[in-house]
């Protein structure tokens, strides 16, 4: 039998009319079948996989944040047959979330750097519940076993890791799943038939009633996925348009007939306090993917939040000194189709040291470049001046010297950092490395060398 939960939320609202979902007798009366045991094998090994790989982010009170926030929504109505909700972070900065059908949700890290509030993360989990509870998976795949769905479901994980820059984490949990299963590929960037996702969301929106959460909180969370700030190497599910604008306007409508007196307070210092650990690492991975911009918004939010912070500040710091002779925000020719089109182009096929040889070459690319170096400059140093133990100012200020060919200066942060920094920092042998780096330029710059 269909899981009570999705239907006790069809039915939460007197004045929301039933679900087609709930009325529909193949996912009423759901029976496993060879087919669906054999996805189900699959997908518990898309688990192991992820969490072998070192894919899941570990954070013990954010996944039990997360979890709770689930269990709000769920309360006392059993799961499903081989279903049991779990929630799991994921080191990704692709906007995204996607449930498996063994109850296994995922959300990722760039999804929870954008956003607000905790009622905005029950709307995501809401949708992912339903997708789960209601056997989604099991059912589109089955009408995926035509030869001809199929191929185009392989071609576009065959094609979906070239979209990505090299050396970068973006993507990378999709590239992994991909090679395991295509059900991941789909779940987790093409998203289920128009009428499942609809149903995730409407169904969504019940759950978030039964949990306390303002419904208006799923809307807001969809205008909260259409920030235009750099191009995506693959436009998710959640950030599709022009779907995205769609369910804006008709979840705006659901929701308003919703409406709760009683609903749980959307704190977003709150939802910070439990989600920055993972938004810190989303910025590091943003500003290794190459989108600086996005980093300096991640960045700005937690010094808003917490300004005397040293962390947040060298992180705010870090993404005005990768920014270069970037913009903070896009220009209009940037947000065109030919724009984008452009900055894919690229991000895949130039280095960041190209790219950044070309933008200095545009107008005003070289005071942009002084202006953002000036900035993260006194960032740095107005974080050592109230925090001198702090390892990761150090660190980017070391860089930010490097960058202007100040190699003594650079080399004296970068010592400082190693003082500084834990034993077991991963990253001391590199840092070693500029060092020596350091060293050589200076000797190069010495007479008749």
């Amino acid at each position: 039998m269909m899981s009570r939960l999705v239907l006790l939320a069809a039915g939460a609202l007197l004045s929301a009319s039933p679900p087609a979902l709930a009325q529909d007798e193949v996912g009423r009366t759901f029976k496993f079948t060879k087919v669906d045991l054999a996805l189900l094998d699959e997908v518990k090994e898309v688990d192991r996989q992820l969490e072998k790989k070192g894919s899941v982010f570990t954070d013990p009170e954010l996944t039990a944040y997360l979890q709770n926030v689930v269990e709000r929504m769920v309360g006392d109505n059993p799961a499903p047959d081989n279903v049991k909700y779990r929630v799991h972070v994921l080191r990704d900065p692709l906007v995204n979330a996607f449930a498996l059908p063994n109850g296994s949700i995922y959300v990722n890290t760039g999804l929870l750097a954008l956003l607000e509030n905790e009622a905005q993360l029950a709307a995501v989990l809401g949708h992912e519940l339903t997708h789960a509870a209601a056997r989604h998976s099991y059912l589109q795949n089955r009408s995926m076993r035509k030869k001809s769905v199929a191929m185009h479901i392989l071609a576009a994980a065959g094609s979906a890791g070239g979209y990505f820059p090299s050396g970068s984490v973006f993507g990378s949990t999709l590239t992994l799943a991909a090679s395991v299963s295509q059900m991941v590929l789909v779940a987790s960037v093409f998203g289920y038939s128009q009428n499942m996702e609809r149903e995730a969301d409407r169904l969504g929106l019940d759950l978030m009633t039964l949990g306390k959460y303002d419904p208006a909180a799923m809307p807001a969370t969809f205008e909260r996925m259409d920030e235009k700030l750099e191009v995506e190497p693959v436009e998710t599910f959640y950030r599709t348009h022009p779907k995205l604008v769609e369910r804006i306007a008709t979840t705006k409508q659901l929701a308003a007939s919703r409406r709760l007196e009683d609903a749980r307070p959307a704190s977003e210092t709150d939802y910070l306090a439990h989600a920055a650990p993972a938004i810190c690492y989303n910025i590091q991975a943003d500003l290794a993917s190459r989108r600086p911009r996005t980093a300096i918004a991640r960045a700005d939010r937690l010094v808003q939040w917490k300004p005397d912070e040293p962390l947040y500040r060298s992180l705010l710091a870090d993404g005005y000194r990768v920014l270069g002779a970037r913009t903070t925000a896009p220009g209009a020719e940037e947000l065109g189709r030919r724009g984008q089109s452009d900055d894919r182009k690229r991000l895949i096929r130039m280095t960041e040291a190209e790219e950044q040889r070309d933008l200095l070459k545009l107008p005003g690319g070289t005071d942009l470049k002084k202006n953002n170096q000036a900035k993260a400059a006194e960032l740095y140093l107005s974080t050592i001046e109230k925090n001198p133990s702090s390892a990761e100012a150090h660190r980017g200020l070391a860089m930010l010297y490097e960058d202007q060919e100040q190699f003594e200066d650079a080399a004296r942060e970068f010592h400082k950092y190693l003082e500084l920094a834990p034993p077991d920092a991963p990253d001391r042998l590199r840092i070693q490395g500029r060092i020596d780096k350091a060293s050589q330029g200076l000797r190069g710059r010495e007479p008749g060398k």
